[in-house]
């Protein structure tokens, strides 16, 4: 195993037990780490916007060795993967390239959580292909569709990033992504990677975004385990707005005191267990 994952995508620097091994897909779509060699037991994490696969570099390791193999793509038109066309960018057409590329990997059992973005994504796969989620896990994100004036905020951001690049995001996104508590140690490299972040994939999740329909619906009947995640301190999505579960098996809940929109950041053990739990339940 080799290359933290952060370095590749110029981000953050990688936690404590990011030894991650890079590898070939097969599609040739989605950049992406990996690490355990579990066949059936994976476990697929999808990153935020503006953001990448390096997010999950200090949890991923603790996941792997708990039983699962995990595996962290980047999304399209973020960290070193190909663009998606303007034109196609909507939740659902992320979600197809994410089935794609856990196709590949012929698990028998795959468990799904999406970051943020990464979330609605999640929500998407899980609606047009069930066969394809075995479980499914919300972190930091919602299952609710933008408000009319959310959605007039996301295309005044593309008209702003496209006038002055991601920079123009700067520096309230990255006060909102890291909650106060953390914001020494991680604003720094949110800033960072904001500031790489490339413009034509920001503006495309921006539209995708936007144009999203509520998946409570999908949430909620979901028959396999479900997990959310959530900081009492996240300045993105209010932890109100967090899914709602019974904290009892097989579903998986945390709400972390003073944690922000990064948990796997500001509260990195505390996720990872999370995410273990959710995972191992797939194997009752």
């Amino acid at each position: 195993m080799q290359t933290p994952p952060g370095h590749a995508a110029g981000s953050v620097r990688p936690g404590p037990h990011a030894l991650w091994r890079r590898e070939a897909h097969p599609s040739r779509v989605l950049a992406f780490d990996s690490i355990g060699h579990e066949k059936d037991s994976v476990v697929v994490l999808i990153h935020g916007w503006p953001l990448n696969r390096s997010i999950w570099s200090g949890v991923a390791a603790r996941i792997a060795a708990a039983g699962s193999r995990v595996l962290a793509p980047d999304l399209p038109g973020f960290g070193d993967s190909p663009s998606i066309e303007l034109g196609r960018a909507t939740v659902e057409a992320y979600a197809d390239e994410v089935a794609k590329f856990i196709g590949a990997f012929k698990a028998r059992r795959v468990a799904v959580a999406g970051h943020s973005f990464g979330g609605y994504v999640a929500l998407a796969l899980a609606e047009k292909r069930p066969d394809a989620v075995a479980a499914l896990g919300l972190i930091a994100s919602r299952t609710a569709a933008d408000s009319e004036t959310a959605r007039r905020g996301r295309h005044d951001t593309i008209e702003k990033v496209r006038g002055a690049g991601t920079k123009a995001l700067l520096p309230g996104l990255a006060e909102k992504l890291v909650g106060a508590r953390a914001a020494l140690e991680w604003r720094p490299q949110a800033t960072l990677m904001i500031e790489r972040a490339r413009p034509d994939g920001v503006i495309a999740a921006l539209a995708a975004m936007a144009a999203r329909p509520d998946r409570t619906a999908v949430f909620n009947s979901f028959a396999g385990p479900r997990l959310v995640i959530h900081g009492t301190e996240d300045g993105l999505i209010p932890v109100s707005e967090a899914a709602r579960i019974a904290p009892s098996p097989p579903d998986v809940g945390r709400i972390l005191d003073g944690i922000g929109h990064l948990p796997m950041w500001e509260a990195p053990e505390a996720t990872a267990d999370a995410v273990i739990s959710w995972a191992n339940s797939l194997r009752r």
